[in-house]
């Protein structure tokens, strides 16, 4: 990397991102070019201040952005010069000083119970029903899910494995997980085991109906001739499902909190929620979902004054 100071901004993002997978390397570089370069593309990297970083998140804010997003873009921002400082193109990281609004935490919106009833059955029939099952089932991401292997299932002891997941774009399968934490085996219920031998009998059928044509990916959710589906078209349908179905408008992602919810209501420790999610420690788990929490206070204190008035 060239040690002269008059380096500009994006100099610093490109050697940010090859230190990433190409999912994450995506993931930034669309922010870098869509948001960070277009406003400060053009500053020397030794002209930068906090007060003019200061301006630029207010911007982002103002803007209405999501919290969510100007903490990503500040992640991007504050790696990029962390690897100045380390390679002594700047004496120190001006961004590190600065403060990101204040913004309030969105609740999810999640389904009862009886609305991921109501939609797996409107959805029973649909081509993509094990994908919406098993986001409910088992809380995985949509790319886990799509990447999904048969070799990574094992029917026989009811547990699947996360070793593999499908870009956003649908284009490109990527070894491992979202994270490393995310590398991680899930138990399975026994509808869940029925669904997926099903499944199974239905790509057989398809196999045998395709024959040389089929592109055998060993994909448990895959199209009629086993290529991958594309997450845009798993979100149409999904969304297209939903109003079918007459249930609260959500978010495919949104599942995955409705799982959530759902095994915090039970009583499941959060520990247990934790592993299945992938999540790296509990904590994370608890942060996320902090604002179930206090339904789950007001139940066990109930249950426990049903207790003491049985006595």
């Amino acid at each position: 990397m060239p040690t002269t100071k008059a380096l500009l901004i994006p100099d610093c993002f490109t050697y940010m991102i090859k230190q990433h997978n190409f999912q994450t390397a995506g993931t930034y570089e669309s922010y870098i070019n869509h948001r960070i370069i277009p406003a400060l593309g053009h500053t020397v990297l030794s002209s930068l201040t906090p007060i003019l970083l200061q301006n630029y998140v207010n911007e982002l804010h103002d803007e209405g952005l999501a919290g969510s997003t100007i903490t990503k873009i500040y992640n991007i921002m504050k790696s990029s010069l962390d690897y100045a400082v380390n390679m002594e193109l700047l004496p120190s990281n001006p961004i590190k000083t600065i403060q990101l609004p204040s913004v309030k935490k969105k609740k999810d919106n999640v389904w009862e119970v009886a609305e991921m009833k109501t939609f797996l059955n409107t959805a029973k029939q649909d081509r993509f029903y094990l994908a919406f099952h098993l986001t409910i089932m088992t809380g995985m991401w949509r790319g886990e899910i799509l990447g999904l292997r048969w070799r990574d299932v094992d029917l026989e002891k009811g547990v699947l494995y996360v070793r593999q997941t499908l870009s956003k774009d649908g284009k490109q399968f990527l070894t491992g997980a979202k994270t490393n934490s995310g590398i991680r085996g899930i138990t399975l219920p026994e509808e869940t085991l029925s669904a997926l031998q099903s499944q199974k009998v239905s790509i057989a059928k398809e196999k045998l109906k395709c024959g040389p044509v089929y592109l055998d990916n060993d994909l448990v959710v895959c199209t009629t001739k086993g290529t991958p589906v594309n997450p845009n078209n798993l979100k149409r349908t999904f969304l297209r499902l939903v109003k079918e179905a007459g249930v609260a408008a959500i978010r495919f992602h949104d599942l995955r909190h409705s799982h959530v919810t759902m095994l915090l209501a039970k009583g499941v420790h959060a520990k247990v929620i934790s592993e299945r999610l992938g999540h790296s420690n509990i904590k994370t788990t608890l942060d996320i979902y902090s604002h179930v929490l206090p339904s789950m206070q007001e139940e066990a204190a109930n249950q426990i004054d049903a207790f003491a008035k049985s006595n």
